[in-house]
């Protein structure tokens, strides 16, 4: 049977390291960690721990003292997209353990807004002597495309038909804004994609 933890059951966890020593890991001193780092209660502690021990992942050593097994695996859900990911393909940013993925698309944003990417982008195109679409993926092109046939559309439209994330679809976004393709102009409430022209 596959073991899947929470976030709890993951916090625990990672007090279990921390208060491991050579000879094994004392309850005490995990509760002390979770109460400090995590606000957890000593009766959550035990019910967690008692948990892992019945899944095999925290068992009694020869001296009689707890500790982790490093064969039994277990998977993780990412609180970012929900997928079950192995414990040592996750990745722990500000408190949660999240897959790679998602921790890629955190760290790779590209600003939408920047006058200098917009100049660096202007400079390069006209040294390549590109026009319109030119210079760019299928992806954008296609992106652009539909901004030109609708007019004017949301970021979440767009990331919806075409299957990304709403950070992917930013950053795609973010290159035709850099080419002057494309500009952001608020309707209503909504912030609208259009055509750089319109």
């Amino acid at each position: 049977m596959k073991l899947v933890l929470d976030e709890e059951e993951t916090w625990i966890i990672e007090c279990i390291r921390k208060a491991h020593t050579d000879c094994g890991f004392h309850i005490r001193d995990v509760i002390k960690k979770a109460k400090t780092e995590y606000g957890l209660c000593r009766s959550t502690v035990y019910e967690i721990v008692s948990y892992l021990e019945f899944h095999g992942l925290v068992k009694t050593n020869k001296s009689g003292n707890r500790e982790l097994d490093p064969d039994v695996p277990y998977f993780v859900i990412c609180p970012a997209c929900g997928k079950e990911i192995k414990e040592n393909e996750s990745v722990k940013e500000n408190g949660r353990i999240i897959c790679e993925d998602c921790y890629l698309e955190e760290h790779q944003k590209i600003k939408f807004a920047d006058p200098m990417a917009v100049r660096s982008m202007k400079l390069f195109r006209k040294q390549h002597g590109f026009k319109g679409t030119e210079g760019l993926i299928e992806p954008q092109k296609e992106i652009y495309n539909f901004i030109l046939e609708e007019g004017g559309v949301t970021p979440e439209k767009i990331s919806k038909l075409f299957e990304l994330t709403l950070q992917e679809t930013m950053n795609q976004l973010a290159i035709l804004r850099h080419c002057e393709l494309v500009k952001e102009r608020k309707f209503g409430d909504e912030m609208y994609i259009v055509p750089f022209d319109s």
